[in-house]
């Protein structure tokens, strides 16, 4: 829910004395939002499985490996 929306169940609550019950993130949600990025994820990002080009004779560029 929006947090507006939210706070404005929860003023209507009151006034009107009803028991809202206040949801919980679950653990697993919540290390799944806050995990880290594999170390992977990291090396791709960093570009290391990328082609590498390099100039050759004539200044043609050619792929090494």
């Amino acid at each position: 829910m929006s947090g507006q929306f939210q706070e404005q169940l929860n003023k209507w609550a009151e006034k009107n004395k009803v028991k809202v019950k206040k949801t919980r993130i679950k653990r697993k949600e919540w290390q799944k939002a806050n995990r880290g990025f594999s170390e992977r994820e990291l090396k791709e990002l960093m570009g290391i499985h990328r082609p590498i080009y390099t100039r050759k004779k004539g200044g043609a560029f050619r792929q090494k490996g």
